[in-house]
């Protein structure tokens, strides 16, 4: 209910009454069960004005990985950063699947100077979603023997987790990496196409820590 998502962020931002408990997770099942309750007590119109007006404005900010530096993201950069990745997003994670022809020149690991917009979206996704780890798992396509393309999904994926921490201030704790190299390709290795589908680096942003 994204009325009540959005009534979520205001508890977040300040906005309920001062009898109402304070939340720190607007996607927490307390904060999305309070707003609900709170969008049924404004009835269906007053809600939607809420929202539209708390979406007009796109001011709420949420706190995010590296706060001690002062980064913030708005509202409306997590859904610029989660509709430019195709984000996949279930109750526990969001997956984001990244070509490494984006990222990557063929057969090497250096991160693309034009791959910094794609992943300072995937920065911007991680910051929201400070309780979990990051899993960032590297494959490679069928073209070439088993070690090497194993090495190359590890290297790939570890200039990733490089890039956040340095280029984003992302804590390297938080990035866990692996690689898979060409043993759990997406599609068959048959066609050029279907090649590039294999050869990506997949970020698995965990939303609370697992058990």
């Amino acid at each position: 209910m994204r009325t009540a998502m959005v009534f979520s962020l205001l508890l977040i931002a300040g906005g309920a009454a001062a009898s109402t408990p304070a939340y720190t997770d607007p996607w927490s099942r307390e904060a999305e069960a309070a707003a609900e309750a709170a969008v049924a007590r404004l009835g269906p119109q007053r809600a939607l004005a809420l929202q539209v007006t708390v979406l007009g404005l796109q001011t709420i900010v949420l706190p995010i990985v590296g706060i001690q530096q002062g980064v913030v993201a708005s509202v409306s950069q997590l859904h610029q950063a989660m509709t430019a990745l195709n984000a996949a997003e279930s109750d526990l994670e969001i997956r984001v699947n990244l070509p490494a022809d984006v990222l990557f020149d063929f057969d090497k690991a250096g991160i693309r100077p034009d791959a910094a917009k794609s992943l300072a979206f995937l920065a911007t996704i991680i910051r929201a979603n400070p309780k979990g780890r990051t899993r960032l798992e590297g494959h490679t396509d069928a073209v070439g023997n088993g070690p090497y393309n194993q090495a190359l999904s590890e290297r790939r994926a570890e200039s990733v987790k490089t890039w956040l921490v340095t280029k984003e201030g992302l804590d390297a704790a938080k990035l866990v990496t692996k690689g898979w190299g060409k043993t759990k390709p997406v599609a068959p290795n048959d066609t050029d196409a279907n090649r590039q589908k294999n050869r990506r680096l997949e970020a698995i942003v965990e939303k609370a820590p697992r058990p």
